[in-house]
Formats: C-alpha cells, structure tokens, sequence
C-alpha cells in the first residue's frame, strides 16, 4: 500500500507520496522502503504522475510505462491536464501489443477467479446441504434435482451481478467475447465441474449451465467498480491552456480481448470563487480526513450510525406506548427529523469550525508551505500506521517521502526526492536526462 496526498491552491499543487511497498510472497509479507511514485510525465511542462495499488501492469513495470511515454511525446503539450491523461491512456493501450498470450491468460483467469469459486463453493454447499434428501431418490430423480439446483445457483449469481451498476469499458459484443476466449471459458467450467464432483459425482455441468457461466463471465466485463488488481493513476499538474491546476484519478484494471478496462473519476480542480483550496488523500487518506475535519472518519461514521439508530429505537418505543394513528407517526417523524437536524449541525460546526478555516488559509498558502504540509500529512500516515499495527509486514505506510510541486510558472519542482544513485558521480544522467 501506499499514502499520497495532494495540496491544490490557485499557485499550484504540491503532491507527497510515501516510500513502501508491500511484497506477498509464499512465506508472507514484506515491506520494502524505496519505491518511487512520483514521476514527471513531461521532461518540458509543468504536468506529473502518481502511481499506487500495482506497481505494473500485466507485467510491464509503470515505471518503465511512463518513461516510455515521457520519451515518445517529446516537447509535445497539451492544453489541458485531461487531455494528457487521456493520450497516456491510449499509449497504455498501444503498448498491449507487447504483453505475451500467456500473460494475457492469466490476466483473464485472474479476473475471473473470484467469481468462479464462488460459483463453485456456493453449489458444493447447496448440494452438500441436500445429501440425505439425494439418497432417498433413484439416481435419475438424484440427477434431475442436482441439475435444478445447480442452475438455481448460478441464475442467483447472475442476477446479483446484473445489479452492479455498468460502465462501458469493453464495447463488444457477448460473441465475440465468447470466441476470444473459448478455451479458457472451457477450462474455467472444468474447474468448476471438477470441484463439485469432488463431493457429489453425478454433478454434470449441462449445456444451460454452460451458457449462464459464460453469461456470468461476460457480466463481469462491464461492472462499473475495478475489483481486480488495478493501477491507481494521478495526473496533476497544468495545461497549456490552464491557468489553475487540478487533479485527474484513472484506475487501470484488466486486459478484456486486448482492451484494458480503464475507471475515470471527476477531475479535482481550483474554481475561483468555489473551490479556492482543497486537500486530497488519494491513498490511505483516513489520517488526512481527520486533520481536515477535525474527527477520525471510522468514527465519524460509526457515531453518525449510532445516532441514527438511537433516534429511531426511541421512535418505536414511544410510539409503541401509545395508540397507533396520526398522532404517533407525527411524534415518530418528529423524533426522527431531531435525529437528523443533529447531525445536520454537527457538519455545520465543522465545516464553519474546522474545515472552512483550514481551506481559507490553505487558499492563501505559499508554495513551500503547501509542499510542507503535505509531506507532514503523510508523515502522520506513517507514524499512526508504525503504531497501531501490532505487525511490521502491516505498516503499509513508510520510508523517505518524495515531495514534488508544479506551479504554471515554474513547473515541475522536486521538493524532496531520494535517488537510488550519487548524482556526483553519475554526471552523464542529466545529459542523457534530456537527450532521450
């Protein structure tokens, strides 16, 4: 893991970004305290990137990724922070040819190994939980009931995935999904038969169980939420055509038949007179949240939980005290509506206590302090995660911090960066710096 939080005023934004990364291996975790995560995305104008959650994408390193890029486009620019994260995007795209089939299926396999366990475990369960109603059948009445049940299942399964919301990341249709990746579906539905017949051997998956499997594999394409490994991307900075600076968050999942599935979030910029300031915890952000607003967030919503809960357990038990009619679901509505207007006035309090003021000063900030307090913020990260994790492989938040400060006059300013190398004795690195 990682923390990375951006300060954003009309001079310019200034990001901090932690040095750990955690390594699961086969003996447990470890964690390493030199992994970079702030880049130029241009050597010419004022525009950076940030990287977090997976290091690489389908084995290509980021790292690698970026410098490509930064190496590709030259002095080109664009006019806005949005258009060069989209041109990123599409070099991403270009570089999928690169990737190996084998990495690719096991991209796929990936993707799809939560939901076939599930599918899997689930009808091991439900045929585990009518064994003794099997035995009292003949072996095709036996059959008959198992392929029912099978099929309830995985129809019950669909259904939940039909209800995610869907974004339109691979735009192709079910066929040609099917045809891609064929043997793999085929080898997914073995898998699948193989493990239910461990415990029950007359479990035969049939054509129409095929067919919702691939139903439920191809529903999986377009789920809106990135639940596979993904690159977290922040692109920040300016455009040539933009006098204030913001911020733009990409998730990059999975390759679907060569096309990787790519989250957009709304873009985080200044609006003079609107947004003057802001802070943004993009990573681990639960430590700058409380120094925005004043509360820890787990407790801030814990006690609004509670608040909510306590407000309508007395409704009902007042309500249940007196006759049923107009009158009590008048004193139920008031007693739910003085729930509600005291939280209400809780935010009021720290938006015009806590909040308002810190973005008011923020807005007036200068840039060395901007660059000061986000290094501090993630500092406190790391120091809360030092001392509530009763294991060091869980202190997922360390190391030397990089602090890295674009401003439209200046551009790009590294405020603090640790280097893996002696610059004194690697002359020729600036010359090649921007010969490349």
């Amino acid at each position: 893991m990682t923390a990375i939080v951006g300060v954003l005023n009309s001079q310019g934004i200034a990001l901090a970004a932690d040095s750990a990364v955690t390594v699961t291996g086969r003996n447990g975790k470890k964690v390493y305290n030199r992994s970079n995560k702030i880049f130029t995305l241009s050597k010419y104008h004022p525009i950076g990137i940030a990287i977090y959650n997976n290091a690489d994408f389908i084995g290509i390193p980021l790292e690698t990724i970026i410098k490509l890029y930064r190496k590709t486009i030259k002095e080109k620019s664009f006019n806005t922070v949005n258009e060069y994260k989209n041109d990123f995007l599409d070099f991403v795209r270009s570089q999928v040819r690169l990737i190996s089939p084998e990495s690719k299926r096991d991209a796929f396999y990936s993707f799809c190994q939560e939901a076939f366990n599930h599918v899997k475990d689930s009808i091991t369960t439900k045929l585990k939980a009518i064994e003794n109603e099997l035995l009292q059948l003949d072996q095709a009445e036996a059959i008959q009931l198992i392929d029912i049940e099978m099929l309830n299942e995985i129809d019950a399964y669909l259904q939940i995935l039909q209800g995610y919301h869907k974004a339109d990341y691979v735009n192709l249709p079910a066929e040609s999904y099917y045809t891609h990746y064929q043997n793999e579906l085929t080898e997914i539905a073995n898998f699948i038969e193989q493990g239910i017949q461990k415990h029950q051997p007359l479990a035969v998956l049939k054509p129409n169980h095929l067919e919702r499997l691939n139903a439920i594999f191809f529903e999986l394409v377009n789920i809106e939420f990135i639940f596979e490994r993904f690159c977290g991307l922040i692109f920040f900075g300016f455009g040539e055509a933009e006098l204030f600076p913001s911020s733009h968050l990409a998730l990059l999942g999975t390759l679907i038949v060569d096309q990787p599935r790519i989250r957009i979030f709304e873009a985080r910029d200044i609006v003079p007179g609107k947004t003057n300031s802001n802070i943004l915890p993009y990573v681990q952000g639960d430590v700058t949240e409380a120094v925005l607003t004043g509360v820890d967030p787990n407790f801030k919503n814990e006690m609004s939980s509670a608040v909510e809960s306590s407000f309508r357990t007395i409704s009902e038990e007042i309500t249940n005290r007196i006759p049923p009619g107009e009158e009590a679901n008048q004193i139920a509505a008031i007693i739910n509506d003085t729930g509600t207007q005291l939280l209400q006035k809780l935010n009021e309090y720290q938006m015009n206590n806590i909040t308002g003021p810190l973005l008011d000063i923020l807005a007036h900030m200068g840039k060395e302090d901007m660059a000061e307090l986000a290094e501090s913020l993630v500092n406190i990260t790391s120091l809360k995660r030092k001392f509530t994790s009763s294991d060091s492989a869980d202190e997922s938040v360390g190391g030397p911090v990089d602090v890295a400060l674009v401003t439209k006059g200046d551009g790009f300013v590294w405020m603090k960066r640790k280097q893996y190398f002696d610059i004194n004795d690697n002359r020729g690195f600036i010359e090649r710096y921007y010969k490349s």
